[in-house]
This record gives structure tokens, C-alpha cells and sequence, in this order.
């Protein structure tokens, strides 16, 4: 079963023969040219002449009113190119701001301020993107989906289509992979291991711990984490977002605690380990521990 999800979730109000204002603008505007176009060169150029010019425009208007690539407008994508070809390219960490260069030292590369979006993370888990609004981040167990029967697969697809309906606001699903230190797991079974009740249990665990090290010799261990990241928009208040943000999270909790997926949400602490571990790829791995609190690690190998 296949169920189809629009790219273009925040849908704007039809207020005439199906076309948005946005869409009347411009094609209205498509219009105006060309009939301009009529009025200034019509008696001037031969008519096949002025059809070459208006047809390109006329289809430059229809393309630019019903195509949304990826689910946005042309006019967004060529500002955010402008904006982005404007900016420097090379940015540096210079929270002060980056002083004048000397005037002996010629020309310079240009240069700006790193800017990472994320201002403050509050103890109650809400991260501040300042302009952008403010963020929650939860982390969410997995499904496996393959091993499910035909009727279990289409409830579960069901149960996501119930979860995509009822948003209103930014949600985004990140499936992130991180390196991680397999000692302390190993560590931890190895301790755990002499007090088993059956030897053939003892030594079943000690020889997964020996796989494990094994492994961690290998080759770097990855772990898996499924991640749910809830955004208000700027303009409120941080009490108002977060009570918004605190009932978005609960009702996806609540509608996928039904799938079998269990939603936590990451306290400030979880979340700004996070976010560093996110912004330094190469950092030292956290390690895997039996009853390891952060829940860094948890997920699938």
C-alpha cells in the first residue's frame, strides 16, 4: 500500500478559480506585460514576430504560477540563492565581531562571523533559534517495518498518516548516525556476567563481550538514533512557545505510542550534548553503557 505525502504541507488560501493571490499576482502581472507588449510594438513588428516574444513569456508565466519545486516557489529558491552568493564565504569563530584590518595589509579574503542558529538550550529541554523561534527535541524509538505481517504494515502506515494530518506547524524527522565506545558495554557485561544464575548464561554473555570488542577493534561502532525536532515560529513568547511545543509533543507521543514508538523528550542537557556532538563529527565517541542515562546510544546497531 502507498500512500502519497504532498511536499507542499502549508497550502495557501484558493480565493479564485482554483489559483492562489500569489498566483493571480503573477499572472496577472504576465498579463499586463504583454498586453503593454501589444500596445507599445503591436503596429510595429509583424505579428509572428510579436508571438516568438509573448509566447516565451506566457509560458515563463504558467511555469512560474504551477510548479513548486520541492515544495517551494521560484521566487524563494532565487532569493536564497541571491542570499546565499551575497554572504562570505569564508566564516570564522569571532564572537566579538571581526575587527578592521590594517591598511598595510592589502586586500583580504572576505570574511564573517560563524553563526550557528542555536542561541541558548533552557533546563526544560526548549532550544532558542532566536529569530527562527524555538525548537524540542525528542528522541523516538523504531518499528521494524519489514518484519511486520500486510495488516500490521498498513495500520502502521495509517497510524503516520494520522500523525502527518494533524500537524500544523514544522516538524523534522532526522535518522542520525554517530560513532560509538563499546568498552564501557563491555565492561558492564563483564561485570554483570559472574553473577548470572546458569553457567552456560555466563558464558554466553562473556563471549558476546569478547564479539564486541572484537567489533569496537575492527571497525568504528555506530549506533542509530530516530529523532522528532518540533519548531514554533518567532513572535511569541519563550512561555507561550514552550506550552505549545509541550502539547505538540504530547499528542504525537500519544499518537505514536498506538504504533508502538516511544517518544522521549531530551532535557536541556541531552539536547546541548546533542547539538555539540552534532557540530564536531570528530569528537571523542560517547561510550555504550549498561544503564548509560543520556540515552546517547540508544537505538539500533
Amino acid at each position: 500500500m502507498r500512500v502519497r505525502v504532498p511536499a507542499d504541507v502549508d497550502m495557501a488560501d484558493r480565493i479564485f478559480a482554483g489559483l492562489t493571490a500569489r498566483q493571480l499576482a503573477i499572472l496577472g502581472g504576465h498579463a499586463l506585460f504583454l498586453a503593454l507588449l501589444y500596445v507599445t510594438l503591436g503596429e510595429r513588428l509583424p505579428l509572428p514576430l510579436l508571438g516568438a516574444v509573448a509566447v516565451p513569456v506566457a509560458l515563463l508565466g504558467l511555469l512560474w504560477t504551477t510548479t513548486s519545486p520541492g515544495g517551494t516557489t521560484w521566487e524563494r529558491m532565487a532569493f536564497s540563492a541571491l542570499s546565499h552568493f551575497a554572504r562570505p564565504r569564508r566564516r570564522v569563530l569571532a564572537p566579538e565581531g571581526i575587527p578592521e584590518p590594517p591598511s598595510w595589509a592589502g586586500a583580504t579574503p572576505s570574511l564573517a562571523p560563524l553563526e550557528f542558529p542555536v542561541q541558548d538550550a533552557s533546563p526544560d529541554g526548549h532550544v532558542d533559534l532566536g529569530e527562527e523561534g524555538t525548537a524540542a527535541i525528542c528522541r523516538a524509538s523504531s518499528v521494524n517495518f519489514a518484519l511486520r505481517s500486510e495488516t500490521e504494515q498498513v495500520a502502521l502506515v495509517e497510524g503516520f498518516a494520522r500523525l502527518l494530518n494533524a500537524l500544523d506547524a514544522p516538524v523534522q524527522f532526522l535518522v542520525r548516525s554517530d560513532r560509538v565506545d563499546l568498552r564501557g558495554l563491555v565492561e558492564g557485561i563483564e561485570q554483570a556476567a559472574g553473577g548470572l544464575p546458569h553457567p552456560a548464561l555466563e558464558a554466553a554473555a562473556r563471549e558476546h563481550a569478547g564479539f564486541l570488542r572484537s567489533l569496537g577493534a575492527r571497525r568504528d561502532a555506530l549506533s542509530r538514533q530516530v529523532l522528532l525536532c518540533f519548531r514554533e515560529p518567532g513572535g511569541g513568547s519563550p512561555e507561550d512557545s514552550g506550552s505549545v511545543l509541550g502539547h505538540r509533543v504530547e499528542e504525537a507521543g500519544a499518537l505514536l505510542r498506538g504504533l508502538g514508538v516511544r517518544v522521549v523528550r531530551l532535557e536541556g542537557q541531552e539536547a546541548t550534548v546533542l547539538l555539540a556532538r552534532a557540530t564536531d563529527p570528530e569528537a571523542e565517541p560517547p561510550r555504550a553503557g549498561v544503564g548509560s542515562s543520556s540515552g546517547a546510544v540508544e537505538g539500533s546497531w
